[in-house]
């Protein structure tokens, strides 16, 4: 019986300082040589190659949430979910209503990421901005009015605040056709993500893809925020790491050492002895 194992990154399998520690690395680099099935499932778009490169990942990865999969072996997106031009359109005006268009996500053919926003309306937007503004994976830029034409992609919205700030827009999008939102804290600071993508992307799609892809018989999926239940909940074995949020603990079937513990990776020799 094959088993795919497919891990959330910040706050389960990198430590608090975002990192992979070396430990990690060497058992899961050892166990996938000896043909454990190993993936992620990220709300990251391409900064996750980065931070995964002393990880020798052979299958396809899900990025932005479900959005997009990536492919390791290929060095490209393989899948992508956009959202319907309507549905992106009228969570467009439900953020002006709250002056929160913040950052738009875009793609083009070539699976290129380009993120447009109006202006940056606080500190930890302009801290979101600074940190990547120069990376080689997605290009930003500052647009008067942003439109949604026809022709547009438009594959996210993220925006980050206090849960207070965000909450409201988070129930009004909670109401609205076409997409879906997670609300969910930062693993590095006391702030909060509001994430908006397509209704048909989910981690738990995007899990449940690959599987199909690589014919397994079962999926074991980690986690330790609120993004991660839908992964969990669709898993055969739901695995939350010590320093979970208490929703994901009690989703969980199991409960494992912490992500500074190398909980995700202690949890996998274990499995494959």
């Amino acid at each position: 019986m094959s088993t795919l194992y497919i891990s959330d990154l910040d706050g389960t399998l990198l430590n608090k300082d975002a990192r992979l520690s070396k430990r990690s690395a060497e058992i899961i680099n050892g166990l996938i040589r000896k043909g454990m099935l190993f993936t992620v499932a990220t709300a990251r778009s391409l900064s996750c190659v980065k931070i995964l490169d002393e990880l020798n990942l052979k299958l396809p990865c899900v990025q932005l949430n479900g959005v997009l999969i990536y492919d390791f072996a290929k060095a490209s997106y393989i899948d992508c979910t956009p959202i319907r031009t309507q549905s992106a359109r009228e969570v467009l005006r439900i953020l002006r209503k709250y002056d929160r268009t913040s950052f738009v996500y875009k793609v083009d053919d070539e699976y290129g990421i380009h993120v447009e926003f109006e202006k940056l309306r606080n500190e930890p937007e302009r801290n979101f901005f600074e940190a990547r503004r120069n990376s080689d994976y997605k290009s930003f830029s500052r647009i008067d009015n942003i439109q949604v034409k026809e022709s547009d992609k438009v594959i996210y919205f993220t925006m980050v605040d206090t849960y207070a700030r965000l909450s409201p827009i988070h129930r009004e999008i909670e109401m609205t056709g076409g997409v879906r939102s997670t609300l969910y804290s930062d693993n590095y600071s006391d702030l909060y993500y509001l994430e908006i993508f397509s209704s048909e992307a989910s981690k738990a799609g995007g899990m449940l893809r690959i599987k199909e892809m690589l014919k397994a018989d079962r999926t074991v999926a980690f986690g330790d925020n609120l993004n991660d239940l839908d992964m969990l909940k669709n898993a055969d074995t739901a695995v939350a790491v010590a320093d979970a949020r208490e929703k994901v603990k009690a989703a969980a079937d199991v409960v494992i050492g912490s992500s500074y513990e190398d909980g995700v990776a202690e949890f996998l020799l274990k499995e494959m002895l």
